[in-house]
């Protein structure tokens, strides 16, 4: 017989752990593909740039950047995104090229991905120009 006490930390267990389990065996095409053996949450994943869940974050990269910030860039290309799975969601890295009007630009972008039972949020963690290469 379960007693209130042990159903509460069951309960705060499953609350805790599940957004663990959930994001490291939501993403089953990615180890179709090959790009990764294991999901395991400390190897990044290279996602292709052309998955509609990678042009949706870099959708929002470009439009919460513009939110905080003047220039008002448009997408124009997703060069590369890398996955990193985290106990409570996921990190995404990406490199982006942007058009302000007058010149397109290479943009290096952070977003963050918390998963929960209850809610799922995109976080911009850093939106930066990647300095042209030195010639």
């Amino acid at each position: 017989m379960m007693t209130r006490t042990n159903c509460l930390i069951v309960m705060l267990f499953l609350f805790c752990f599940a957004p663990l389990y959930s994001s490291v065996f939501a993403d089953t095409a990615t180890t179709r593909r090959g790009s990764a053996s294991l999901m395991s949450p400390l190897i990044p994943v290279n996602l292709d740039v052309n998955e509609p869940e990678v042009i949706e974050i870099a959708n929002f990269a470009v439009s919460e950047h513009n939110k905080r910030s003047n220039p008002m860039l448009k997408l124009s290309q997703i060069l590369s995104c890398t996955k990193l799975y985290l106990t409570i969601g996921a990190s995404y890295s990406l490199q982006l090229l942007a058009h302000d009007g007058f010149e397109t630009l290479n943009y290096s972008a952070r977003v963050f991905h918390q998963t929960s039972i209850f809610n799922s949020s995109y976080q911009l963690r850093s939106f930066e120009l990647v300095p042209p290469p030195l010639q």
